[in-house]
């Protein structure tokens, strides 16, 4: 009897076991396939987190918190779902749905390539400004940046513009009290989101509007893997600023540097691209 009553107790234990394992697999095949969804849709846990603020706030202060961070969340997915806009607009479309797997590799290949990126720790770069005497010819100051990467340049470089000239010879063109959000990098575009004070502070005039954009645009481009730029203001891309058309990606403008630079900017091109052949 006692042998009968111990093989009863046993035989629970192991559905137990069994069962445990099972829901052990389901958890973790949920959390994998919740980091790679995220690495392809890098909004959703930002989203997911400001859902969660914006529940705990709507039990603890009313609605209107809630309201103003879902606004926030917004604002933020409009950021982040440019890219599928701009894969239409560029010509950039991927071939077809990915399987699991596929987007596994995909992600392995980019941290390999990362990886592989020797990309240089700072760089000297023309920090462009308008200036009395070349018309319509920017002049500019050199600056050495923090790079280590394009998207850690592009922002340094853009605080550059920000900062000002240092020469009293320079004059600075972008609106004041404009504030740098946020860059990111998209298929060699920098996607750089400026405050309001961008557009509410601008001159409206049809010259300055181009030296605003360029001066940017220059600057940038001299990074490498940065072709061109996309504009955003709060999150969201504008199409026109004053009288420049911003419907497609700005590319640099060789009208506004005068041939001394172009030819200088050609030289340094050609050892940039001789020491990294080197390495």
């Amino acid at each position: 009897m006692r042998e009968k009553e111990q093989l009863l107790k046993k035989k629970p234990k192991k559905k137990n076991r069994f069962a445990r394992f099972v829901s052990m697999l389901i958890v973790f095949i949920i959390i994998i396939s919740l980091v790679f969804y995220s690495i392809e849709n890098p909004s959703f846990i930002k989203n997911t987190v400001e859902k969660l603020k914006a529940f705990y706030y709507s039990a603890v202060d009313g609605s209107d918190t809630a309201s103003s961070i879902d606004t926030f969340s917004a604002e933020s997915e409009d950021f982040y779902n440019e890219e599928a806009a701009l894969g239409q607009e560029t010509g950039v479309q991927e071939d077809g749905p990915q399987s699991f797997w596929q987007k596994i590799l995909a992600f392995l290949k980019r941290g390999l390539d990362k990886d592989n990126d020797n990309f240089p720790s700072s760089l000297e770069i023309k920090i462009y400004f308008a200036s009395l005497g070349q018309e319509e010819k920017f002049s500019y100051e050199k600056r050495t940046i923090i790079a280590g990467s394009s998207l850690v340049a592009v922002e340094n470089a853009v605080k550059e513009i920000l900062e000002g000239p240092h020469k009293a010879f320079n004059f600075p063109v972008i609106p004041p009290g404009t504030k740098l959000r946020r860059v990111e990098i998209y298929e060699n575009l920098a996607k750089i989101d400026f405050s309001q004070e961008f557009l509410d502070n601008s001159l409206e005039s049809g010259v300055l509007d181009k030296y605003v954009i360029y001066t940017i645009v220059n600057t940038v481009t001299q990074i490498p893997g940065v072709d061109g730029v996309i504009f955003l203001i709060e999150g969201k891309r504008i199409k026109i600023y004053g009288s420049v058309d911003l419907s497609i990606p700005a590319i640099k403008d060789e009208d506004f540097i005068s041939e001394d630079d172009l030819l200088e900017g050609y030289k340094e091109g050609l050892d940039f691209e001789q020491t990294d052949s080197g390495q």
